[in-house]
């Protein structure tokens, strides 16, 4: 009987792990305005997670990610050239967090010479 109470306490705490620990997202876009290439998107997008606060984990020529150093929190700006628009997204464990940060890259990629 023992035994079997422990895998059922060991399961519950499992689910209430998992639960707890869900990952929300965020997305939003812009397009791109006054910025003239990808080049230039990209270069907004580094910049505003550089005066956020964040730090840039990887870039191709068309996306960038980076963290934050004090919670579980990735984004990541996609500057889109056929479109001509930029994606940001973000996810992490709190969706009220995630959405400020990803409104707040995009305000600053704004102040950042970009979209007007």
């Amino acid at each position: 009987m023992r035994a079997k109470l422990g895998v059922a306490a060991a399961a519950t705490v499992a689910l209430w792990s998992t639960a707890a620990s869900a990952v929300s997202m965020s997305m939003n876009w812009l397009e791109f305005g006054t910025l003239s290439s990808v080049d230039a998107c990209m270069a907004a997008g580094e910049d505003a997670f550089e005066q956020i606060g964040l730090r840039l984990l990887s870039r191709t020529e068309s996306a960038a990610w980076a963290e934050s150093p004090r919670t579980e929190e990735l984004y990541t700006v996609y500057c889109i050239q056929d479109r001509q628009i930029i994606v940001v997204v973000g996810a992490g464990d709190d969706l009220d967090i995630i959405d400020e940060m990803v409104t707040r890259i995009l305000e600053t990629m704004i102040g950042s010479d970009g979209p007007k």
